[in-house]
């Protein structure tokens, strides 16, 4: 990441497999505010209740038959909704909406998104790998502090 200029425009996102909430930062690097831009989710319910289907089955000249693994339509659903939060985050990186990104989520949704960055995301984002989008702001505002300061 390039040295950001004192007056940056800092947004932080902060997402899991079926929420999202990005802030703009209104205060300073030490001292923020988050301000709530958006927040995105999803309905997902348990995997059982989206698939009915029993794994399918083809032949194998060695064993008979084979079957093939059940689809996780609840992971696959978590794993899409990631996808679309990182185009959002694309698209307002490259409307220059912000200077740089904190971006927090678990490892598993953040490996997810890291794949789906733009060049020029990458270049201005800040990662956090921690589950925080049900903490109160307050504690998410102490994370940034440590973010931008380390």
């Amino acid at each position: 990441m390039t040295k950001t200029p004192i007056d940056a425009v800092t947004w932080v996102a902060a997402f899991d497999g079926g929420k999202a909430l990005i802030w703009r930062n209104e205060g300073f690097d030490d001292q923020p505010n988050l301000i709530l831009v958006e927040t995105l989710g999803i309905e997902n319910p348990p995997d059982h209740d989206q698939g009915e289907d029993k794994p399918g089955r083809f032949p194998d000249p060695t064993h008979g038959r084979s079957s093939v693994s059940q689809t996780d339509y609840h992971q696959l659903t978590k794993e899409r909704f990631v996808d679309e939060v990182v185009e959002h985050l694309n698209k307002a990186c490259a409307a220059k909406k912000f200077d740089r990104l904190v971006v927090m989520a678990p490892d598993k949704a953040l490996g997810e998104a890291r794949k789906q960055f733009s060049d020029a995301l990458a270049d201005v984002v800040i990662e956090d790998a921690v589950d925080v989008v049900h903490e109160p702001v307050d504690k998410i505002e102490k994370r940034v502090v440590a973010k931008l300061s380390g």
